[in-house]
């Protein structure tokens, strides 16, 4: 079977190798836009901004740039930036209360979307998901409340203002059950690594199944996946990260998978209604941002090998071997 989709739009790829290497791993992934989270490398200044977006014009490509809203315990310019060309602001969810709270005060004056990495440093020293997989190895693990406190907090906070605001990389059945009743300027984002994978995956200390947010319990998967289904979800995202220092030991590994060259694949190759991917990698994400994405792809339901050697992204951190799901 055979299908014509709109070109998706990553709303989570981190700024961990070139706007060009983006560019065209973008292509490869039947990516038509993406937003560019300052995780790797700071964004919080107008060259930084600058920067990138000129590379993304040099590229052709619609790269949307976060900017982080609190850089070193100081509130970035944010009115500044966004008059520069910043499409959102980027923050962590334990910082500096009064800080967040002003960012909030930024952002719905500003019309601009906050997106929100809900999670306890203090509580996330961990390599993986604290369960009886991370005992049995002998290492530490990041519970499921190291996110979900975080949650519940920034919620309550969002209730006060009419900021738009867009909880990150969400893994949780206990986030999800906090969020699934929020207004219509809370949006709730997944990444789909933990809509396909849960820390099972871990068990052979294999170092490409580390990421961040962690793989969580099957049954956290399967709750993510119902929410996709039932339209609690709003958006589905890579997390692409580009790393290849895997090949260590678990500790040492860094942290991340590299998807965007198959993103799109990967999309329509999970155990969803296809209308209902479209709407989460697509339309949902483009209407945040007021973007049209007008061109579409065709798509081809037939199983096919992953070959990661054709990646245009310098990671080929991926552990995804097969596609149900191929761009013709």
């Amino acid at each position: 079977m055979k299908i014509k989709v709109p070109k998706s739009f990553d709303l989570n790829v981190k700024n961990s190798e070139s706007v060009a290497r983006i560019a065209a791993a973008a292509k490869n992934g039947g990516v038509k836009a993406a937003l560019m989270i300052p995780k790797q490398k700071p964004i919080y200044d107008k060259l930084h901004l600058a920067y990138n977006l000129k590379r993304a014009n040099e590229e052709n490509f619609n790269l949307f740039v976060a900017i982080e809203g609190i850089h070193d315990n100081k509130l970035s310019e944010i009115s500044i930036l966004k008059n520069k060309g910043a499409s959102a602001i980027y923050i962590n969810s334990d910082e500096d209360m009064n800080l967040i709270k002003r960012v909030f005060e930024y952002a719905e004056f500003l019309n601009i979307p906050i997106f929100i990495n809900p999670n306890n440093k203090a509580l996330s020293s961990g390599v993986m998901n604290d369960s009886e997989m991370a005992y049995s190895l002998g290492v530490s693990g990041i519970p499921n409340y190291a996110e979900s406190i975080e949650v519940a907090k920034i919620y309550e906070l969002s209730h006060h203002f009419k900021a738009k605001v867009v909880f990150q990389s969400i893994t949780t059945k206990e986030s999800i059950e906090i969020l699934k009743n929020r207004p219509s300027n809370i949006f709730i984002d997944v990444c789909i690594d933990n809509l396909y994978f849960s820390d099972e995956m871990l068990k052979d200390f294999n170092t490409l199944y580390k990421t961040f947010p962690p793989l969580r319990s099957e049954e956290d998967k399967e709750a993510l996946l119902n929410a996709c289904k039932e339209g609690i979800v709003d958006f589905i995202s890579s997390n692409h990260i580009a790393t290849n220092q895997k090949d260590v030991p678990f500790e040492e590994a860094q942290e991340g998978i590299s998807k965007l060259d198959i993103f799109t694949q990967l999309a329509y190759s999970l155990p969803l209604p296809y209308k209902t991917i479209t709407k989460l990698i697509s339309t949902n994400p483009a209407k945040l941002f007021n973007f049209e994405i007008k061109e579409e792809i065709e798509i081809e339901f037939k199983k096919t090998p992953v070959d990661v050697s054709s990646f245009a992204s310098k990671g080929k951190n991926c552990p995804y071997t097969t596609l149900k799901a191929i761009i013709v």
